[in-house]
This record gives C-alpha cells, sequence and structure tokens, in this order.
C-alpha cells in the first residue's frame, strides 16, 4: 500500500515509502522525507499512537521539515497499512509489547540511521511513548533525545466506554465462575491507577491465559470512526475531520477497539515502568507532555513516573484532549514551544546535569 493522497490532507512533496520485513516476517510500511532548506538539524522519527496511521500525521511531517529535520514514519504492526495480525483486520491486537520493540529497532537500524545523519530523536504519542520508554535501555545509543506526548502509562477512568465497568465485572464473574465481579470492586488503589484498571487488567490477564486474547475489550468493537461530538482525542473539529475522512475513504487504515491481549499485553509494559528502579533506569533525556483534560490516559500516572525520573522533564497543557498534536492551535502551539526549545537544545542538557542526570 503507497501512501493515501487526497485533497485536504495531500502527502507531502519529496518522500520515500515502501515497506521493510522484520526478523520475525512482519511487513512494516514506512515512510520517510528528507529536511526543507538549511541548516540540517537532524532527523525525527515519529512513533505513533494505537490505532492511528502514517498519513494522519501528514501535517506534523511539514511542521518538523520545515525546521530542518529529516522525518521517519512508520505503522506499527497490526495497524495501518503494515501487517495485521488476526483474520479480522480490525482487531487491534498484539501479544506482546516486545514485539512492538522489534518494529522500533527495524525503524531506527534500516531506515532512520542508515538514510539520515544525526543527531537523531524521537517524537512519540500516546502507545508509542510506552513503547519508546520501555525500551529506552536500548535505545540510549541510537537517539539523541525525545519528546513524547501523553504517553500510556495507566488508564483514564472513562477509558474503553462507558459500558467497560458493568460489562467488565460481568465478563469477570464469568470467567471466575462466579468466585469475582459479583459486586464492585473494593481493592485499595493507589491515585494513579483508574477504576478501569482494576476491572481489566484481571480480565486481560485471565482472557489471555485461557487463549482467549483476540476478544475485544467489553464495550469493543470494529468500528474504525467515531462521531466528533463523542471523541475523545482532539477539541479541533477540522484536524478531527481531516484524519476522519481519511478513513471513511480508507477504511482499510483503520483498526476498532483493542483486543484483551492488546491490553494485557499494555498492562505488562505499564507495569514494568511502575517499579521503583524504571524511573532511574531511564537514560534518554526526554520531555514528557501531558493532556490537562486527558480521558484515555492517566495524566497522574504521569506525573508520578516523570516525578522518579531525573532524565525527564513534565509539562501538561491544561484544556487539552488526549491527542496534543492533532489539537486546537492554542494547544498544539505549547507542544511546539517545548518541542523548540528541546530539540536540539543545550540549555536543557545543562539543567539536566544540574539534576544529576546522566
Amino acid at each position: 500500500m503507497s501512501l493515501i493522497d487526497t485533497k485536504d490532507n495531500p502527502v507531502p512533496d519529496g518522500g520515500v515509502s515502501g515497506f521493510l520485513e522484520t526478523k520475525d516476517r512482519i511487513k512494516l510500511r514506512y515512510a520517510h522525507w528528507p529536511a526543507l532548506g538549511a541548516p540540517h538539524r537532524g532527523t525525527v522519527t515519529l512513533l505513533q499512537g494505537r490505532a492511528e496511521f502514517i498519513e494522519k500525521y501528514f501535517e506534523v511531517v511539514s511542521d518538523l521539515r520545515a525546521r530542518g529535520f529529516a522525518v521517519v514514519a512508520f505503522d506499527w504492526r497490526g495497524q495501518g497499512g503494515s501487517d495485521r495480525l488476526t483474520r479480522s483486520p480490525f482487531r487491534g491486537h498484539v501479544s506482546s509489547f516486545k514485539k512492538y520493540q522489534i518494529d522500533l529497532l527495524t525503524i531506527l537500524k534500516e531506515i532512520s540511521l542508515a538514510t539520515y545523519p544525526g543527531p537523531h530523536f524521537a517524537l512519540a504519542h500516546s502507545t508509542g511513548g510506552l513503547i519508546l520508554l520501555t525500551g529506552s535501555h536500548r535505545l540510549r545509543t541510537m537517539l539523541d533525545r525525545a519528546v513524547i506526548t501523553a504517553p500510556l502509562l495507566g488508564l483514564a477512568a472513562e477509558d474503553w466506554g462507558g459500558d467497560f465497568l458493568p460489562l467488565g465485572r460481568k465478563a469477570l464473574r464469568i470467567l471466575t465462575l462466579g468466585f469475582l465481579g459479583k459486586h464492585p470492586l473494593k481493592a485499595a488503589r493507589s491515585a494513579t491507577t483508574s477504576i478501569t484498571e482494576t476491572i481489566g487488567f484481571p480480565i486481560a490477564r485471565i482472557c489471555s491465559w485461557l487463549l482467549l486474547g483476540r476478544l475485544y475489550v467489553p464495550g469493543g468493537n470494529n468500528k474504525v470512526t467515531v462521531p466528533f461530538d463523542t471523541n475523545r482525542q482532539t477539541s479541533d473539529r477540522q484536524r478531527f475531520r481531516r484524519f476522519s475522512k481519511v478513513l471513511e475513504d480508507h477504511p482499510e487504515l483503520g483498526i476498532g477497539s483493542a483486543t484483551m491481549g492488546w491490553l494485557n499485553a499494555a498492562r505488562a509494559a505499564m507495569m514494568s515502568l511502575r517499579k521503583r528502579r524504571a524511573g532511574p533506569e531511564i537514560k534518554l533525556p526526554c520531555v514528557i507532555l501531558a493532556a490537562g483534560r486527558d480521558r484515555i490516559v492517566s495524566t497522574p500516572a504521569i506525573e508520578e513516573f516523570v516525578s522518579r525520573t531525573k532524565t525527564a522533564a513534565y509539562i501538561e497543557i491544561p484544556g487539552a484532549e488526549h491527542e496534543l498534536l492533532m489539537e486546537a492551535d492554542a494547544y498544539r502551539d505549547q507542544v511546539w514551544a517545548a518541542f523548540d526549545a528541546f530539540i536540539p537544545g543545550y540549555e536543557a542538557d545543562l539543567e539536566l546535569k544540574k539534576t544529576g542526570a546522566n
């Protein structure tokens, strides 16, 4: 599949696209563009979120190129134009986030580092941020810095839809032969743990153990678009309409809800970063931005993680929805201001050294 060009979302000029096979024989769709003008400031590899696709980031690609960066973009396995992992192409499934690490290392080694000069940076969103952080110990020699928007470090209380809690309790009751799920769970939770996690994570683990990981999460479906009025991604109607129109015309780029296997894989990745030693182990300098009105991932979980991570700085953008790079200009401009100050930038290096970062 080549890149999809539309009137409202044209393919940026000068790019190259193709497919690359991973060591486990998954074909990944990629695209890359050289920087515009001089001086060349480096190369940015985009790490998209769950259910996203290269075409959604055309505006971001143009913004980065105008800043003097070459840009590399790709679709994670199971979404966009990359190989799907289930018979139903609209199920958002993966068995382990370690599979995504294979995708990232493949793209960095064979496209980003092989095609463009450094310094090399990452711009990651949501699920892409979780993948980047869990693999950062292997990426420090490949990437110089990263900016991460709304990383998936915890689920917001409203995530997975309003029907999740009653359906989740019913599913838990069935899967445990009635031992659990009869009453609302009262187990103590930390301030950064949502009730959605308290119910959803055990169900996801049980489903995976029972080889039912390809089932949708409770309330899930194969729809690739949602109405603007019920979306939790962005408050910007024009940008929402632009990427929704791409999916309406080319639904093969989209995926529906996540599977229980995907949720269990995400749970394992998130839990690995909640260990006390996880923060100090992050050596990749990064700025992490959170959306003040995020209803998909947990902003408190992001802030708590950054508080344990000496190489990370935290910025919260009040009022913004989850997809900061697809938000209204009033919010989006703040993201680019943070990006411009940090990538590349020497002041941030000095600040990190003052805090004792390596």
